[in-house]
């Protein structure tokens, strides 16, 4: 198979120059960018530092754990921005690991019908995947509470991060109770009081439930009155 060298500063690839004939003309280009993506052995994260691009599930998991709990001791100093930034990168080695991360060539096979090496998601063994778990449900959660720090806190976000904590953790009480208070303040006491009432009797809890029915029964006076207004017209 001939070759072409693509040059990257001073790094210089052996690419095919032909590649299989499932992939069509527009796809062409994406396999090569691809090719070079896998064959780098080095690559820069986010946090300026070098880094094998060939670390193994645990390395992963283990970088994850420590830039989670940098993320913790920031938050407990309220340096929230620099807490926000840790959970951040701690997400990325999560969405890295290999049950999170199909090979990209064998997606674009997929895409006809084909298989190809590396399809299929690496099987990882149930306490990684349980630890996984765990990190993603608490950089989440946690970065919902950073949100949630701020001056005027973008509910909709802290929602959508409950909602990817809960996802990994189902049940977990202070994702329920910050989607619970978030959904209250946007003014959606029903879905606000469904997710109270499953995150558990604590006394903040309890407060943000009565809250929740005091504006709901609020809510049905208002809009019984406003029916009968209409009759009566």
């Amino acid at each position: 198979m001939k070759t072409r060298k693509v040059f990257k500063g001073r790094e210089s690839k052996e690419v095919p120059s032909t590649v299989p004939s499932l992939l069509s003309p527009v796809l062409q280009p994406r396999y090569f960018r691809f090719r070079i993506l896998c064959d780098r052995k080095r690559i820069k994260t986010m946090d300026g530092k070098h880094q094998s691009s060939e670390l193994t599930d645990d390395d992963k998991v283990l970088k994850a754990r420590e830039l989670k709990d940098k993320g913790n001791a920031a938050f407990k100093e309220g340096q929230y921005q620099r807490a926000v930034g840790s959970y951040h990168r701690a997400m990325l080695y999560i969405k890295g690991l290999s049950i999170n991360s199909p090979s990209p060539l064998g997606g674009l096979a997929a895409a006809f019908g084909e298989n190809a090496p590396g399809m299929e998601k690496v099987q990882m063994s149930p306490e990684m995947e349980a630890e996984a778990r765990r990190l993603s449900c608490d950089c989440h959660n946690n970065l919902a509470a950073c949100l949630l720090k701020e001056s005027e806190p973008k509910y909709r976000r802290v929602i959508d991060l409950c909602n990817k904590a809960l996802e990994s953790c189902p049940g977990n009480v202070k994702a329920l109770y910050r989607k619970g208070t978030s959904l209250y303040a946007l003014g959606d006491f029903e879905e606000a009081l469904t997710a109270l009432e499953k995150a558990g009797q604590d006394a903040s809890v309890r407060k943000h439930i009565d809250l929740c029915k005091v504006a709901i029964k609020k809510q049905d006076k208002e809009l019984s009155q406003k029916y009968k207004a209409m009759f009566k017209s």
